[in-house]
């Protein structure tokens, strides 16, 4: 499963420390492991950890167990990503986007960079640097970015439905 700019461009194999190249110099693994916040460290996680070079300590991204849920349990959890105005819930409190580039010619949909927007910063990366490609200051700004970086037409209830919430740009 695939989760924002850092997340896996390929399927990985739930080997523990197997090592697969990601996008650019990023190495991508998981690791069958604890995290400090667990109550029962008898029960290892399976962790999803990058690093954008080889020489760079392992950044933990997001971890899972090996535990069945259903579509019920993926409700809740998107209830609360999708509801809650907590600090520690970026869902709710950033605009993000990630938009994955393709290199046709070479394997089938082999991924060659990534196009971002974070809130109002539209970002690219080709492998290698991640640049600044435009900086939206309104709304219409970012309307206008998300249709020519992203290919995404919005309809006026869409544009609309950031007003007066707390990631509108230009207020």
């Amino acid at each position: 499963v695939g989760f924002g700019g850092d997340g896996a461009t390929l399927p990985l194999p739930l080997i523990s420390g197997h090592i697969s190249q990601n996008l650019g110099t990023q190495e991508v693994r998981l690791i069958h492991s604890t995290i400090p916040q667990q109550v029962d460290q008898s029960k290892p996680l399976w962790i999803y950890q990058y690093r954008n070079l080889r020489d760079r300590e392992w950044n933990s991204f997001y971890a899972f167990p090996e535990v069945e849920f259903t579509e019920a349990d993926f409700g809740v959890m998107n209830f609360y990503t999708s509801t809650s105005f907590a600090e520690t819930n970026f869902q709710t409190r950033r605009v993000l986007g990630v938009r994955f580039l393709r290199r046709e010619r070479e394997r089938e949909g082999y991924i060659v960079g990534k196009v971002m927007l974070v809130d109002g910063e539209v970002k690219r990366n080709d492998g290698g640097r991640t640049s600044v490609v435009m900086v939206c200051r309104t709304e219409e700004e970012r309307v206008q970015a998300l249709r020519v970086y992203f290919g995404i037409e919005l309809t006026e209830e869409e544009r609309l439905g950031v007003r007066g919430r707390n990631v509108e740009l230009g207020i």
